[in-house]
């Protein structure tokens, strides 16, 4: 576990965290507040537990400081207050943690009680400061035991009893500050050990990033990010044990369209973040000013996940999110292609929207330098042409525009191709091996596995925000058949995916696996989700496969039988997950769900973001799980080249509806 000792103001990293952990803190707060037990309070340090054990302590207080913002809104001062002491508990308890290792315990304790003491001195001496609150709290008190007394003395309770609990109520009401101040003692002091022990629990299951993840300069000096030369620049993650660039030699003029393309692990995504600002291991990067990320005038970048970066209600309202002025929004979303789309919810938009958004934002800042990294892997072919049109408009407008892309087909449009493999420069492209493809047979066992009939969904049903993602869907799908489910972005995919996998029920019809609702059996139909990333929540392979599985410990020979089932070695086990490739990420989490013995197995954009090689390796083991093994798998995806290997028909969805169902093609 790293220790914070970064210093200077907060880092977006860090800011981001703190608004993260904040309001979960509010929230949590906000909600224990209505449940009647104490003990739910060891909920609300955990969160700034986990950021005392890895951050400084100024993420702490501004995590803090937002959290009591929203607990006044939300709460009021009590709640507030309950934030503030809650808070010291789990900064206690993290950096306890942090800083003590096995003998935290101790430390926890040993200022706890001090502390316990001088909240139960605060709480008493309010009481005896505002008389009026106090009486009324005591005779509150005072009237519901003795109401519980009268209740008992008419239950036929003997008057010794009677006479005993009444000098215990009159005792209590006499002498309100020993009791009390002693209960808020023991409550704090408890509150502190338990809070410690639950977080310690939390802590042995999970990973904690050693190193801070390199994040370009934050320089306020004017942005000028190009010309940007680099000469000789090299880069290494933290615990590799090899350069992702090495010795790097380029130069990006003003105004150039420049494509990156290489292969899966090429070291494309560290170019874009060296050109972006983080500093390389070895080498020099010249520019004339500061990179200015996100600053007008500077760098902007958009991602692959671009509903990583939307965070606007409506379209238009993205746009001018956090811009500094005036723009002109009808304009920047003309030029991407969403000219009166102003009003649109954001969640509304198909993926390549959502692209058209994030660059239209990037835009509102006017920057110098465009960094689109990987931007077109998540959506259709039709759409991938769009947006790489819509960045050779943008730099034919003046911006310096990086396009970064496995796909070679999509750099044509550029002034320059760099090429990049195994982290070097490459003079020409990589060839690719060609294989003769051998397209899927139909299933040789009819009987249905899947069934669905009449299924429809809407997403926020009966709410002025229901949105229709599935109309009369009807489909089956027999024992050992391969099924492509094609369509464009919006068309419903991943939402008939979500229903296959039982995760959600449909809003009407049925899906059944063998007559039974999917969604009443859990495991049965597995799926691996279009960014894997998200589903593998483990720290290590081994243990994600495993425990998947539903095994208490690690197997190592388990888990070298189910990598080997995904084409993986058995030296990947111990691996971190944070240290797998996109294509090692998505076989892993097929083998963790292939451990636990599926029926069918649906994969939702399983070839998105893959090189050639690493489709090649997917194709191959899939079309080895369903001729050799016999697995049921369902695949969805708008990108279908050499998908019919696995998949002998095609059913095409268009606006939530089945066009064709593929048995025309199959009779």
């Amino acid at each position: 576990m790293r220790s914070a000792t970064a210093r200077g103001p907060l880092r977006p990293p860090e800011l981001a965290a703190a608004a993260v952990f904040g309001a979960l803190t509010a929230t949590v707060t906000v909600v224990v507040g209505l449940i009647p037990a104490s003990a739910a309070q060891v909920l609300v340090t955990l969160p700034v537990a986990f950021l005392a054990a890895t951050r400084r302590l100024r993420v702490v207080v501004a995590a803090t400081s937002a959290a009591a913002v929203v607990a006044l809104i939300a709460g009021g001062p009590f709640a507030v207050v309950s934030v503030a002491i809650l808070a010291a508990v789990g900064t206690l308890v993290g950096f306890a943690h942090r800083r003590w290792g096995r003998s935290a315990v101790f430390v926890v304790f040993a200022c706890a009680v001090p502390g316990a003491l001088l909240v139960a001195a605060g709480v008493v001496g309010l009481l005896a400061l505002f008389e009026d609150a106090r009486v009324l709290l005591l005779d509150a008190l005072a009237t519901t035991l003795r109401g519980v007394v009268a209740a008992l003395a008419g239950a036929g309770a003997a008057p010794e009893t009677i006479d005993t609990a009444n000098t215990v109520i009159d005792f209590l009401v006499e002498h309100w500050w020993v009791w009390l101040g002693g209960a808020v003692t023991v409550s704090m002091i408890g509150t502190a050990l338990l809070s410690f022990g639950v977080f310690r629990a939390v802590a042995r299951r999970s990973t904690w990033r050693q190193h801070p993840t390199p994040w370009p300069d934050t320089d306020t000096a004017e942005p000028a990010p190009v010309p940007v030369t680099l000469r000789q620049v090299t880069h290494r993650y933290p615990q590799a044990t090899a350069d992702a660039l090495t010795d790097i030699e380029l130069t990006v003029a003003p105004g150039e369209f420049v494509a990156v393309v290489g292969p899966n692990g090429s070291g494309k995504s560290t170019l874009a973040r060296i050109l972006a600002g983080v500093a390389p291991t070895a080498g020099l990067v010249d520019r004339p000013g500061a990179v200015g990320l996100g600053r007008i005038g500077g760098t902007a970048l958009v991602f692959q996940h671009p509903e990583t970066q939307v965070l606007g209600r409506t379209v238009a309202e993205d746009v001018r999110w956090g811009a500094a002025t005036d723009i002109d929004v009808e304009e920047l979303l003309d030029r991407v292609g969403l000219a009166g789309a102003g009003e649109r919810p954001t969640e509304d938009l198909s993926g390549g929207q959502l692209q058209r958004l994030a660059i239209a934002s990037a835009l509102a800042r006017r920057p110098r330098v465009l960094i689109a990294d990987e931007i077109t892997a998540m959506v259709d072919a039709d759409s991938r042409a769009d947006l790489v049109a819509v960045l050779a408009d943008v730099a034919a407008a003046g911006t310096t525009v990086v396009l970064v892309t496995h796909l070679a087909d999509e750099a044509t449009r550029a002034d320059r191709v760099i090429r990049l493999h195994r982290g070097r420069l490459a003079d020409t492209e990589v060839p690719a091996v060609h294989r003769r493809a051998v397209p899927a047979a139909p299933p040789a066992d009819p009987r249905p596995v899947l069934e669905l009939r009449g299924v429809g969904h809407t997403y926020a049903d009966g709410t002025p925000w229901a949105h229709t993602a599935l109309r009369d869907v009807t489909l089956t799908v027999a024992r050992g058949e391969g099924v492509l489910v094609a369509g464009t972005n919006g068309s419903g995919k991943s939402t008939l995916a979500w229903i296959l996998a039982g995760l959600i029920r449909p809003t009407t019809g049925r899906c059944t696996l063998h007559g039974e609702d999917t969604a009443d059996r859990s495991g049965d139909v597995a799926l691996v989700f279009q960014q894997a990333r998200l589903q593998l929540q483990r720290p290590t392979v081994a243990r994600e496969i495993c425990e998947v599985a539903g095994m208490r410990h690690v197997d190592p020979a388990y888990v070298a039988a189910v990598l080997h089932r995904v084409g993986l070695g058995v030296d990947l086990a111990d691996r971190s997950i944070d240290r797998l490739s996109g294509g090692e990420m998505r076989r892993v989490a097929i083998a963790a769900q292939l451990s636990r013995a599926p029926r069918v197995l649906v994969l939702d954009e399983p070839l998105a973001g893959l090189d050639d090689a690493g489709r090649r390796e997917l194709i191959s083991i899939l079309v080895h799980l369903r001729t050799v093994e016999h697995v049921t798998i369902v695949v969805i995806s708008h990108d279908t080249e050499g998908v019919d290997e696995v998949c002998s028909r095609t059913v095409v969805l268009e606006g939530g509806t089945i066009v064709d169902d593929g048995t025309a093609a199959v009779a």
